[in-house]
């Protein structure tokens, strides 16, 4: 039995139908794969832009209570040489 050159072509088109639809769901999948992945990246440049504001405001906040606690050292420390001071002049009175 011999295949007929009409019976050949028939099957490559199927064939050729067949690749076609497989490759239009892959080509479907990975359009969807695409647009989920620029959504995540657009959403994690949405969190890192948060991120670096809130570590900008931690900073700004450090820096501050540094100051006052170097501030409140410092006033410490000048009262401790008044005081200080206060005492080597009585003692020097005498």
């Amino acid at each position: 039995m011999a295949v007929s050159v009409k019976e050949r072509l028939a099957a490559l088109e199927a064939s050729y139908a067949s690749i076609s639809d497989r490759l239009g769901a892959i080509e479907q999948r990975l359009t969807g794969l695409e647009q989920r992945l620029t959504s995540e990246v657009g959403q994690l440049r949405s969190e890192m832009g948060q991120l670096r504001q809130e570590m900008g405001q931690l900073r700004q906040e450090m820096r501050t209570q540094f100051y006052w606690l170097l501030s409140s050292f410092l006033a410490l420390f000048a009262v401790q040489v008044s005081f200080m001071s206060a005492i080597m002049a009585l003692l020097l009175a005498r």
